[in-house]
C-alpha cells in the first residue's frame, strides 16, 4: 500500500529527533561521566595515594619476617613432599 504523505513528514521529524537525541545524549553521557570522576573516582585516589603504602616502603613495628627453622631432613622425607 502506498503511504500517504503525512507518513513521510512523520518520518522526517523522527530522523531529526534521532539527531538531536543523539547530541544530547553524548553531552549527557559526558557530563555524568565526568561528575561520577570528580565525585568519586578523584576523591577515592586521592585517598588511597595517601595513605597506601604499595611498595612497602614505610616500616612498621611488627615486622614481616619469619624465623626458619632448621631440622634435619632424611631421605624418606624428601620423597614424600607432599
Amino acid at each position: 500500500p502506498a503511504l500517504s504523505p503525512e507518513f513521510g513528514l512523520l518520518k522526517r521529524a523522527w530522523q531529526r529527533w534521532l539527531r538531536i537525541a543523539e547530541v544530547i545524549a553524548e553531552f549527557n553521557s559526558r557530563v555524568v561521566l565526568t561528575l561520577f570522576y570528580a565525585i568519586i573516582v578523584l576523591p577515592f585516589g586521592l585517598v588511597v595515594r595517601l595513605f597506601a603504602d604499595p611498595l612497602a616502603i614505610k616500616k612498621t613495628r611488627i615486622s614481616a619476617w619469619s624465623e626458619i627453622r632448621y631440622r634435619t631432613r632424611t631421605l624418606d622425607e624428601g620423597k614424600r613432599q607432599f
